[in-house]
């Protein structure tokens, strides 16, 4: 009794008319879903540019050409192509590296829309809701050092400062950045029937959106490869010093709340029963530079190692914090089905 009651209440949802009296519906709910292409805007970090650097006078960038913490995939490549070629036995670096790429993002959310016909004698709307964006794809990288810390003319220095060249030779970093956020947008639109059929019409919106959210960067360092980041070289003087903290692993995040705007286009086709498809083209978004969660002691003396010896002797923990810009935008393209109740 009670299934064939629930079963005639829920394609009646679907099958009544959507025309109250003489007039369409009104109200409606929507459920979306959406592409977020490069989100958080990181894929030139990642891709391309790549952030944190490293001082001159560390082995990671005297020996291996690293002048990262974190590398781009671009340089990660161009390092692998070339020292994999060459006739040498040392390599910059051990294995092929994996590149992140940008970040793929999906985005599902949820509005409802008062059309404004019958008030203002006029086609318009207006709408909120919220949607929700996170990372499905891209962002991750690992890099594997080479062992030209062993070479011929560097095993004597490195046994001058009793250090063992296997310690600074074939160490792995990971690193996995991630993004999400939530937008709450509320619009106004204006709508263009199209060929007087049913809740089917064209229509642009414009409004403001808060934003809450932002991305975070995952870092397993282990001891040899944080040897190689935060261990200084000095040939003329023919000392080695290492001022690494051992391996390091945390993640940094970087998150915002702020309010910004959006816009749209769309086209939606209706039926009589007040169930309606639609596709839009939107954009939204904000930015905002922000500080990052609090870091782990030894990722403050890893960072501070790795950026300069003076701060390294001086203040270990003089890098206590990061700063980054976070950007947060709604999905590129939105399709999805809205059901007139009212």
């Amino acid at each position: 009794m009670l299934r064939t009651a629930t079963v005639i209440a829920f394609a009646s949802m679907f099958s009544a008319p959507a025309l109250a009296g003489d007039g369409p519906k009104r109200l409606s709910i929507d459920f979306t879903g959406g592409i977020r292409p490069d989100m958080a805007g990181l894929g030139s970090t990642i891709s391309q540019d790549g952030t944190l650097d490293t001082a001159d006078s560390t082995i990671a960038n005297t020996l291996y050409n690293t002048d990262k913490a974190l590398m781009s995939d671009q340089s990660n490549a161009t390092i692998w192509a070339n020292s994999d070629r060459t006739d040498s036995i040392f390599k910059m670096m051990g294995a092929e590296p994996m590149l992140g790429g940008s970040m793929l993002g999906v985005e599902l959310g949820s509005r409802i829309r008062y059309e404004l016909d019958d008030l203002v004698k006029f086609p318009l709307f207006i709408q909120s809701g919220v949607h929700f964006s996170q990372r499905i794809s891209g962002g991750y990288q690992e890099r594997t050092l080479g062992d030209i810390a062993e070479a011929d003319d560097l095993m004597l220095l490195f046994a001058i400062n009793q250090l063992d060249p296997a310690d600074y030779s074939g160490g792995t970093m990971i690193n996995q950045y991630d993004a999400s956020w939530m937008e709450v947008p509320v619009t106004l639109g204006i709508k263009v029937p199209l060929k007087k059929r049913p809740y089917s019409f064209a229509y642009g919106s414009f409004g403001a959106s808060y934003f809450s959210g932002g991305f975070s960067v995952e870092m397993d360092v282990d001891e040899v490869y944080a040897n190689v980041l935060a261990t200084h070289l000095d040939i003329d003087a023919l000392t080695i010093t290492n001022y690494s903290p051992g391996a390091v692993s945390d993640t940094i995040a970087f998150n915002m709340t702020g309010i910004g705007l959006n816009y749209g286009l769309g086209v939606q086709a209706g039926t009589k029963n007040g169930i309606a498809f639609f596709a839009e083209l939107n954009s939204s978004g904000a930015a905002k530079t922000v500080y990052g969660t609090n870091m782990k002691t030894e990722t403050k003396q890893l960072l501070t190692a790795l950026s300069s010896e003076a701060l390294a002797q001086s203040d270990p923990e003089w890098f206590d914090t990061l700063a980054f810009p976070v950007l947060t935008t709604g999905a590129t393209f939105r399709t999805g089905v809205r059901v007139y109740f009212f």
